[in-house]
């Protein structure tokens, strides 16, 4: 694999605040990586770096090979790279298929018939395993649900790389594994995936690589395993396991398990 996404040396300060510090990783193509840390370590703001809703004070990005340092979110959308938010951002009163073409608007006008069509808008649906609920309003889904119609959503777009903002947070441990699988089957057809997560279990069973981040500074970068065992990492939980950190705590079905009874998506 080579790098589809690279950061190198960001630097982002609010005020005499240091939110990233001379910060450096890559997302390798094909790859799910996760980019885990305490709370207040970053990890937002380095999304909102990459992804153009805030500018990054030195450093580079590469998007495929491309400078994309600077460049507004929009810019940066139209090249490849989407993202789903920390809390849920759909419109309750649209159904599902009109929350997906409500994300037309920035794709280029020659491509909107083609991706927004209602076929493939289904399509999108059915990946996420909501086609059955197209018609219906958003705001009548669970909260789980939701965070699925805003990663079809992304989806629809057509983007290379997907940065999933917290994917499993506030949502029940049956779609917590629904989340996971879809990921994991959106993975094998190609889609790259980055990843903030709190839930170490969701974390340590979907991803290939791990990057973690302490005040501001990436400390360590590696397969799950190895990273849980750092050193450095477990110091930064609170000088204790991964597992005993309260944020944590969160109940999680690992990737390769089957959905329980109860909630679908």
């Amino acid at each position: 694999m080579s790098a589809l996404l690279e950061v190198h040396d960001v630097r982002k300060s609010f005020g005499g605040l240091h939110a990233l510090s001379r910060c450096s990783f890559a997302v390798e193509r094909g790859s799910v990586t996760g980019l885990i840390g305490p709370n207040g370590s970053g990890k937002t703001t380095m999304f909102n770096v990459i992804t153009g809703y805030e500018r990054a004070d030195a450093g580079t990005i590469r998007f495929d090979g491309r400078d994309i340092t600077g460049l507004s979110a929009d810019r940066v959308g139209a090249l490849g790279l989407g993202r789903t938010f920390q809390l849920s951002r759909v419109f309750g009163r649209l159904n599902l298929l009109e929350n997906l073409r409500v994300g037309s608007g920035g794709v280029p006008r020659s491509r909107r018939k083609e991706l927004f069509s209602e076929n493939r808008c289904m399509e999108m649906l059915d990946a996420v395993g909501l086609a059955r609920l197209a018609h219906e309003p958003a705001g009548s889904l669970s909260y789980g649900q939701r965070k699925l119609v805003e990663l079809a959503m992304v989806l629809a777009q057509e983007p290379s790389v997907i940065l999933l903002d917290e994917p499993a947070g506030g949502i029940n441990p049956t779609l917590i594994g629904q989340m996971a699988e879809r990921i994991t089957e959106l993975n094998k057809q190609g889609v790259t995936f980055l990843l903030v997560e709190h839930n170490m279990e969701f974390v340590m069973g979907l991803c290939d690589v791990v990057a973690v981040m302490e005040r501001g500074s990436v400390i360590a970068v590696g397969e799950p395993e190895v990273v849980r065992n750092d050193p450095r990492v477990l110091e930064a939980y609170l000088g204790g396991s991964l597992d005993d950190d309260p944020a944590n705590a969160v109940p999680a079905v690992p990737a390769a398990a089957a959905p329980a009874s109860g909630e679908s998506a």
